[in-house]
Parts: C-alpha cells; structure tokens; sequence
C-alpha cells in the first residue's frame, strides 16, 4: 500500500522578544512538538515500504525555514501558504485556510499534527481543520498502525490508534475513509534530534518551497487575518517572575524533612 500522508507544522519564533520585526529567518525554527508527527509518518511510509510525506504549513515568507528542516528529516514535499492578507489569523482562520488547502490536496490517507504548538500552545487547529474536512480525528496518540486484516466488511480496512489518558491506554480503530482521517501525535512517541548533513545538503539544494497564497485557494483577502479572525490577541508581554533562593539549616534529615514539606506545599506533591 503506497501511503500518502500530510503532515501540517507551523515554523515559531525561537526568540520571544517583544517589538521589532521578529519574524526572521534567525528567529523562526520548526514547531518542536511537530517533530513528532513528522517522525511517526516517515515510520508509517518505511513500514509500508513506499510513500509519500508532504508538509504543510501557513506564516510568512521566513516560515520556509521550518519546512526546509522538515524537508532535511524526510519529508518529501513542501507547502507554504504566505498572503500578507493571513496575518494574525486566529487558530479558526488557520483551519480554514488549511483545510483549503487540504481539500487541493486530495486524495490522501492521513493527516498528522503536532498536539500542539510552542507559541499560542492551543492544541485547536488539528481538530478544528479536521471538522471542516468532515474527516475522524484522534489527538495526542502515541502510536498508529494499519489493519491489513479485512476483520469486519470485505474491503474495509483500519488505523489502529492508542493514547495514554488518565492512567488509561485507550485504543481506537478508524476505518480508513476515502477523504483521509486525522490525528495528533502526542510527544510521547518520541523524536529523533538527530538530522544528518547530508539531509540537511538536500532540503537547501535539491528541494523548493511551493507557495500558495489566498488566491490558489479562492480565499478573499476579507475572509482571512485580522479582519475575519473572531478572536484577537490585543496585548503580547513577556511574563514578569520573581525568582527566591532558599536556604535550608539543620541535618540532612531536617532538611529532607523541610525540602518536602516545602514541595507539599507548593503542590508539587501530594
């Protein structure tokens, strides 16, 4: 089976520092909580032997930075959507356009996303896009594999998903539609920091960023950003915290005994 597998990241911003253009190359990466989604797709193509991984994503003209090291971990294609209309769009603006752009897209098997991201860190985008697809969605599994038995009806065939939820493993089958089902991959599964400098040589060399701007998709200006977004940040300041260093007197046991007593009251454990 040749799997064709779509993977939406998001490049952040590596440095939060309030004013100024921050939306540079130097100051954008990939999405860690991305890598992963990335990782159980390229696991998923090399257990079927062959298919294809197409990254997807929406920001600014820096943002291909991310797609490249995307790119340099495995991915095979590589999407932006860039319109100066997109700016500040909203998680539900986001989905929209995604879905769009996913709906251009098809035929594909599965879409993938990170839980959440490290910025706005919502976790709303995976499932939102996917509602407008009308496709399944699961989040925050660890583990995905596909049911080659026929078990139920002849012809169908499954996604077998597990996550981790309240001390339970949950697990989940998915009929494999024709529209493609979804998931987002808990960073439980793992990821690999290791990216090679011969993929890294091949992502700059080899591979180009495809743009797509509202117009590819039949979006209005009016449709996207600021403007239609239904929610909007209207302050963004660094968090002000106060450090405190204390010091602890008495025995070893005297300051076990505080250094508990101390967690226990902070909450850190019951």
């Amino acid at each position: 089976m040749k799997l064709n597998i779509i993977v939406c990241v998001k490049s952040v911003l590596n440095n939060m520092v309030p004013g100024g253009d921050r939306n540079s190359a130097e100051n954008m990466e990939l999405n860690p909580f991305d890598r992963p989604a990335i990782e159980m797709a390229l696991d998923l193509i090399k257990e079927q032997t062959e298919g294809t991984l197409t990254v997807l994503s929406m920001g600014p003209k820096p943002a291909t930075f991310g797609l490249y090291q995307a790119i340099s971990i495995g991915a095979n294609r590589a999407i932006l959507i860039c319109d100066p209309a997109l700016k500040e769009s909203d998680t539900y603006i986001t989905a929209k356009v995604l879905s769009r752009a996913l709906k251009r897209l098809q035929p594909f098997d599965i879409v993938l996303f990170g839980t959440r991201s490290a910025d706005s860190d919502t976790g709303h985008v995976g499932p939102q896009t996917s509602q407008m697809l009308d496709i399944p969605f699961i989040g925050n599994i660890h583990s995905l594999t596909f049911n080659k038995k026929e078990t139920y009806q002849e012809g169908l065939k499954y996604w077998i998903a597990e996550r981790k939820s309240d001390g339970y493993v949950e697990k989940f089958e998915v009929e494999a539609h024709q529209t493609g089902v979804s998931f987002s991959v808990s960073s439980a599964f793992g990821e690999s920091d290791f990216t090679s400098l011969h993929g890294i040589e091949s992502a700059f060399s080899n591979k180009e960023i495809e743009i797509w701007d509202n117009l590819s998709l039949g979006l209005l200006p009016e449709e996207t950003g600021v403007i239609a977004s239904p929610t909007k940040i209207v302050a963004w300041n660094r968090e002000k915290r106060v450090k405190r260093c204390l010091f602890i007197e008495g025995t070893p046991e005297q300051k076990a005994e505080q250094v508990a007593k101390q967690l226990s009251e902070a909450g850190f454990v019951g």
